[in-house]
């Protein structure tokens, strides 16, 4: 089996991890916003004491500085967009669609870098945007009364997918021609700085709730899960084709759904149990 396939899993199994720590966010009336900021703080400062450990050598400081600026901006607008798209757009619309960016990242991946997929891997791929959609309509109720808003949706919709693709293509020359460790160091210092100054816009109507260090220590432990689950993703990336490791990584979330069904005793919809058969399905076609 692959070494890609297998990285691949893991950052699967532990971004979708820390993806179900926000849920124990929710559910414990804690503030998303000072988690966040905590976890992001969190990889920051050990990316970064583990690059400074290590001695590794950057052959071109300007490129980890630029594309780390990219990785991040492109974050951060794709959070932005997103949340401004709510205001136009019902959930249910909004995240299924957002999701489609591995469409482009695939298209992307094929016209550009030339990767080849075998029928089976394609069929794999078209599985697991079946699976996004299908689970991320789960996930969201519909709001009643929101439509959907072409003059102010279908733009900010499109733009979110633009920079969620562009977020996991500069992962990919960032996994191939620099530093791991310092990529994802640099990147999370820029998405802290980001992060702090649109605080109100990527959390709005968050105010500190609940008990602070609680948020804090489960901001410490989705730092923890991100770091190695990110590093997972990188290495993944530098052996395997992004069109595949994106796809798989795309899937992360079903992680966060199995254990909120199974902890928070939440019930699955038959379409729940159809995602994450689908999921299963494309994960199988996916390798190697």
């Amino acid at each position: 089996m692959a070494h890609w396939y297998l990285f691949s899993l893991a950052a699967l199994l532990l971004i979708g991890l820390q993806r179900f720590l926000y849920k124990v966010t929710a559910a414990s009336g804690l503030s998303p916003g000072l988690t966040t900021l905590s976890f992001m703080a969190t990889v920051a400062v050990l990316s970064s004491a583990i690059f400074l450990a290590a001695g590794v050598r950057i052959a071109s400081f300007s490129f980890l500085l630029l594309i780390s600026l990219l990785n991040s901006l492109t974050f951060v607008t794709a959070t932005l967009a997103h949340i401004q798209a709510l205001k136009h757009v019902s959930a249910g619309v909004a995240y299924p669609l957002i999701r489609l960016n591995i469409i482009l990242v695939v298209l992307f991946s094929v016209i550009f870098l030339g990767e080849e997929l075998a029928p089976r891997q394609w069929i794999g791929v078209i599985a697991s945007l079946t699976a996004m959609v299908v689970l991320t309509r789960l996930q969201v109720p519909e709001r009643p009364g929101r439509g959907f808003s072409i003059s102010g949706g279908l733009g900010l919709i499109f733009l979110a997918m633009l920079a969620g693709a562009l977020s996991s293509i500069s992962c990919k020359f960032a996994a191939v021609y620099t530093s791991k460790t310092a990529f994802i160091a640099v990147s999370y210092i820029f998405s802290t700085f980001f992060s702090l100054i649109f605080h109100a816009r990527m959390f709005p109507g968050q105010k500190p709730a609940g008990n602070r260090k609680k948020g804090i220590w489960l901001g410490v432990g989705m730092g923890l899960l991100n770091l190695a689950g990110f590093y997972a993703y990188l290495q993944a990336l530098s052996l395997g084709p992004l069109s595949l490791v994106a796809s798989i990584n795309g899937l992360h979330f079903v992680v966060a759904v199995v254990l909120s069904g199974l902890i928070y005793r939440e019930r699955l919809q038959r379409s729940g149990l159809l995602g994450i058969g689908l999921t299963i399905l494309s994960i199988f076609l996916l390798r190697s």
